[in-house]
């Protein structure tokens, strides 16, 4: 029996689907084969160590199964909170948590806006930072608002402004250093803007904001979103956080790059007290809270300040090996010098090719290797590639030559 028109008629998806799809890097990752070279995924070629999966175990054998608060353990709430507020962050300072070689705390006293973060009203954990990001948007975005995005940014940030009925409006980066025109975004700032987002370092470009325009955009009036989930990824020097910049700023963090836990979706967001309550309210509807597991585990984590600090310096260092021969392959395969990554884990590569989609497909099937077309994080992203060296350097080394010989045969 075939359904009748009114059937048909329910089973069409909401309109705030419409022309939403599964996001371009989950297309590119689903060409992949056992033969593949995946330097498309933003996911840490990291395992757990001996002592994480000592404190997996503990977490699973001693840690309730059980809801914890909407916003998250008040143990593991206090740890981001102390974590914080022991770097400096909201006070002048360019120290990271864990990081035990970064620059020594500025002396003057901290800014008129410093503020110590409560554990109880002004941290809630998430399960990952995606889905902070959405409890942000549905607590705040209304249709026909504005939401300033970056062009070249993350794909999400336009698909949840869309979802939200709102209209994502882009600032530009310059492409010959990927900085940002601080003037260029203020200038984007009309009545209907209700939240300005920024990502630092950025994913996909791999570059850092500094702190004078950071100020500045905090400044701005409208709600900032201030995504920090790589901000633990550095190379010469620890990126500044927006954490508090202004009354208005959120600052949206987790352990998913840092700490390789992107299948436990442990993440959280920081805002003053009157910014935090609806977005508690918006995530209890979507996760009630994050697992019960993956905030044990967090805990036994972060409450090992020392082994903590050695694990992030590891990480750096691992990282920084891997951008070492993703940037020497680049020239040398693909006669490409790129200015170094600031932050992060990925090279944004200029390639010659006007349609990037197509590029980044043909290899993905005809040279088995996989990288995200620029397209994907924006008009300016097009004639770009980003190749993630969060793969050990054996892979970035076999991918980025097997992308060089198939452009040499492609001019034959």
């Amino acid at each position: 029996m075939q359904p009748s028109n009114s059937v048909t008629q329910q089973l069409h998806p909401a309109r705030r689907l419409a022309g939403i799809e599964i996001s371009l890097i989950r297309q590119i990752n689903a060409l992949a084969t056992p033969l593949s070279v995946n330097l498309g995924i933003g996911e840490p070629n990291v395992e757990p160590d001996e002592t994480l999966r000592e404190f997996a175990v503990r977490a699973a054998a001693t840690g309730s199964w059980h809801y914890t608060a909407n916003a998250g353990t008040l143990k593991l709430r206090t740890l981001i909170a102390e974590g914080i507020r022991e770097s400096g962050v909201g006070s002048r300072s360019s120290v990271t948590i864990g990081n035990e070689n970064a620059p020594t705390p500025d002396p003057r006293p901290p800014t008129p806006d410093s503020h110590e973060f409560d554990p109880k009203t002004e941290v809630c954990v998430t399960a990952g930072t995606e889905e902070a990001l959405f409890s942000i948007f549905q607590a705040f975005v209304d249709p026909g608002d504005e939401v300033l995005v970056p062009n070249p940014g993350f794909l999400s940030y336009v698909t949840l402004a869309r979802i939200a009925g709102a209209t994502p409006v882009s600032y530009e980066f310059d492409p010959s250093d990927w900085r940002l025109d601080a003037d260029a975004l203020l200038g984007r700032i009309t009545a209907r803007t209700k939240l300005i987002i920024v990502n630092s370092p950025s994913n996909p470009l791999g570059s850092v904001i500094d702190r004078e325009t950071l100020q500045r955009i905090a400044n701005a009036g409208p709600i900032v979103v201030s995504d920090e989930v790589y901000r633990e990824i550095w190379y010469e020097e620890p990126p500044p956080s927006m954490l508090g910049m202004s009354d208005s700023v959120i600052v949206v963090g987790g352990m998913s790059k840092s700490h390789a836990m992107t299948g436990l979706r442990l993440g959280w967001v920081l805002a003053r007290e009157s910014v935090m309550k609806p977005i508690v309210t918006a995530h209890q509807y979507v996760a009630t809270c994050a697992s019960a597991f993956s905030q044990s585990l967090a805990e036994s984590i972060l409450s090992d300040a020392a082994r903590n600090r050695s694990w992030l310096k590891g990480i750096r260092a691992q990282f920084g090996a891997q951008r070492r021969a993703a940037l020497f392959s680049i020239a040398r395969e693909l006669e490409v010098t790129i200015p170094p990554p600031a932050g992060a884990f990925y090279a944004f590569v200029p390639v010659p090719s006007c349609d990037t989609v197509t590029f980044a497909k043909t290899l993905a099937t005809d040279a088995a290797v996989l990288v995200i077309p620029g397209v994907a994080f924006g008009s300016l992203g097009e004639g770009f590639v980003r190749i993630s060296y969060a793969a050990s350097i054996e892979a970035i080394t076999a991918g980025i030559e097997r992308i060089g010989r198939w452009l040499r045969a492609a001019r034959r």
